[in-house]
């Protein structure tokens, strides 16, 4: 397969320090606006899967819910021991008015 675009949401419709969800074809995608700007990253933390997206948005980092492993939204690394996992990052682009992601599934997991 190739890259391919996807919206995920209408613009607007993630505030500030809010967290959101999207199913990309299977794919579990969360988004983060931090201060404005848009972030998209895989949903399954790398411990036990827990749902990023239903995790606390501080700054710039997610934290997942069940066992308090930590990311950066920006990069998708893990800043919490054991430094150094990610989860994967995905391109986000606004285009009239929605948002959308893009997929690479060569790297998807």
């Amino acid at each position: 397969m190739q890259r391919k675009r996807y919206k995920v949401l209408e613009c607007g419709a993630l505030l500030a320090g809010q967290l959101a969800y999207a199913d990309v074809e299977g794919l579990p995608v969360a988004l983060a606006n931090v201060d404005g700007v848009l972030y998209a990253f895989g949903d399954a933390c790398r411990h036990e899967g827990g749902p990023l997206s239903e995790g606390v948005l501080i700054d710039d980092t997610v934290t997942c819910p069940w066992h308090g492993w930590t990311y950066s939204v920006r990069t998708g690394k893990s800043i919490v021991p054991p430094i150094g996992l990610r989860v994967p990052i995905y391109p986000v682009f606004l285009e009239d008015d929605g948002v959308y992601i893009e997929v690479d599934w060569d790297d998807a997991p």
